[in-house]
């Protein structure tokens, strides 16, 4: 393990080090000052407005960094063929996988953090300015909400690691990572509208069924979604809290043991 964390730590600051970690921090900031600069023009719903484009400006950078950077940290071993190198070293093809993905994790929470510091910030001095308008607002809300972000990401994290233990080219990684956050995303809804009675007569039992199989599958992101939750200062029940959290750490913990597996047995030309 001690060799995982050590080359979790390379990959760290492999991450840091990345050009296009300025520019997606950049980014973030403008979406945050962006949010101050218009937050008048809402008045009434500003604070729901403000917790909104604040957690939308998390998730959304922590999107980028995780597809644009952590997925180069993991893939730019096989595609530049250093990979043989690594593998020379006493570390174990398993330890390999969980270093990476512990590295990935490391760079994306400390990245995250600091845009959440940034974030907490802009909605400290918007409430200030517009108390009256942020009655319904909780602090612990607002940062169980990030937290989930975060939990999103890892698995994220954890899904470019297992296309990166099968594929052989990063942009493949990268189109395999795309499509399954969009399923993900969007899965929820499409079961949801499947098992209503309005779409009874319009739809095939079969395409139910494969619709319903995609949906074991592919992770189901909505369960980390408390944006609503934290706009409108709703208490998150433990029960939702644990469930959602289980999930989110089983299905990481699944997606690991399956890369380990694959990666043992993978051959590089």
């Amino acid at each position: 393990m001690s060799r995982a964390w050590a080359l979790a730590l390379i990959t760290f600051k492999e991450g840091i080090r990345s050009r296009s970690v300025y520019g997606i921090v950049l980014f973030a900031l403008f979406i945050l000052g962006l949010n101050v600069a218009v937050a008048g023009f809402f008045m009434r719903d500003i604070g729901k407005v403000t917790v909104d484009m604040n957690l939308s400006a998390l998730s959304f950078s922590g999107l980028l960094l995780v597809f644009f950077v952590g997925l180069n940290l993991m893939a730019k071993d096989i595609d530049k063929k250093t990979i043989h190198l690594v593998l020379s070293k006493p570390i174990s093809r398993v330890e390999y996988i969980w270093g990476k993905y512990l590295g990935i994790l490391l760079f994306v929470g400390v990245c995250l953090l600091v845009l959440l510091s940034f974030s907490s910030a802009t909605v400290f001095g918007l409430r200030l300015l517009y108390l009256d308008y942020f009655a319904p607002f909780s602090w612990g809300v607002f940062y169980l909400a990030a937290f989930f972000v975060f939990v999103k990401l890892a698995l994220l994290s954890a899904l470019v690691v297992f296309f990166s233990s099968i594929t052989t080219s990063s942009f493949v990684t990268l189109i395999f990572s795309i499509c399954s956050y969009l399923v993900g995303q969007t899965i929820e809804e499409v079961v949801f509208y499947l098992r209503s009675s309005l779409s009874e007569r319009e739809i095939s039992t079969t395409l139910q069924k494969f619709i319903e199989g995609v949906a074991y599958v592919f992770p189901n992101l909505s369960v980390f979604d408390f944006q609503i939750e934290a706009a409108h200062a709703l208490a998150i029940g433990a029960g939702r809290f644990w469930t959602s959290l289980s999930y989110g750490t089983v299905y990481i913990a699944l997606l690991l043991l399956a890369a380990s597996l694959i990666f043992r047995r993978r051959e590089f030309n």
